[in-house]
């Protein structure tokens, strides 16, 4: 059972996160070097040239700190825990909908696997699809035509990192 916290973290206007502490690089049990954040932002920077994502986060799901994300791009401590409890329990999300960056998309599905989620807002069509990893939760939105390259993309990075043990 995942317990949310309602407390907000206070952020400075950080450009990046600091995903060098040591508790994060324990999360990296496959390689002795420590994570560079350029490679977050590099996956950010990708995904946007490439059209697959319209908006695009990384967060932790221990605390729910964003690792990176494309400008404007938010998700709040307390969506992110419904969402994150949404992976073992559904209906709060099938009833509610599935909020991010203020707008509310459709809970659509669930993989079977639990990983990975879906959604639509049907007011412009646009979609979201969340995947959860073992250390982070990757966040992304599409307009209506990218929706089958988000869901692919998203995928894809989703079971990368899984297999890098995040």
């Amino acid at each position: 059972m995942l317990i949310c916290s309602t407390k907000e973290t206070k952020q400075e206007n950080k450009k990046t996160p600091d995903i060098m502490s040591d508790k994060f690089k324990n999360h990296s049990r496959q390689s002795s070097s420590p994570v560079i954040i350029s490679k977050w932002e590099t996956y950010t920077q990708t995904l946007l040239e490439k059209g697959a994502v319209s908006g695009f986060g990384v967060y932790s799901t221990s605390n729910f700190h964003k690792w990176t994300g494309t400008p404007g791009f938010c998700a709040g401590p307390e969506q992110l825990c419904r969402i994150v409890s949404g992976f073992n329990d559904e209906l709060p999300l099938r009833i509610q909908g599935i909020q991010i960056n203020d707008v509310t998309f459709t809970f659509t599905r669930l993989g079977l696997n639990r990983r990975l989620m879906v959604g639509r807002c049907t007011a412009s069509g646009a979609g979201c699809v969340l995947y959860l990893c073992q250390t982070c939760i990757l966040v992304a939105t599409c307009e209506p035509q990218q929706s089958s390259l988000c869901f692919t993309t998203i995928e894809k990075l989703g079971d990368f990192l899984i297999t890098k043990n995040f």
